[in-house]
């Protein structure tokens, strides 16, 4: 199984959510050695835009009709990002609490 830490908060180590995630996953670990975890820290990550040319390929995708070569470029970058997010079993995120 994969399990996948979404890490929202940018405050990293000093981050409650962090550390209470990191605690999670430490025995989430030991109780399932088989298991991978992988960790996916938003600020860390270089995430495509999601923009008018991305939506546009992804539309003629679910069309079927043909991209022109920057909608399918950002299309499929997108599209390999969420791949990494479907192939997971499991998503353990930890969100900040900003008062």
């Amino acid at each position: 199984m994969k399990l996948l830490h979404i890490q929202g908060s940018p405050m990293s180590e000093r981050s409650f959510s962090v550390r209470v995630a990191e605690a999670f996953l430490e025995e989430y670990a030991g109780e399932h050695p088989g298991d991978t975890i992988v960790r996916f820290d938003i600020w860390q990550e270089n995430l495509p835009a999601f923009n008018g040319t991305a939506a546009s390929g992804r539309y003629k995708a679910m069309r079927g009709q043909p991209h022109g070569d920057e909608e399918a470029r950002a299309w499929e970058e997108v599209r390999q990002r969420a791949e990494e997010f479907k192939s997971a079993d499991k998503i353990v995120v930890s969100s900040p609490m900003w008062n």
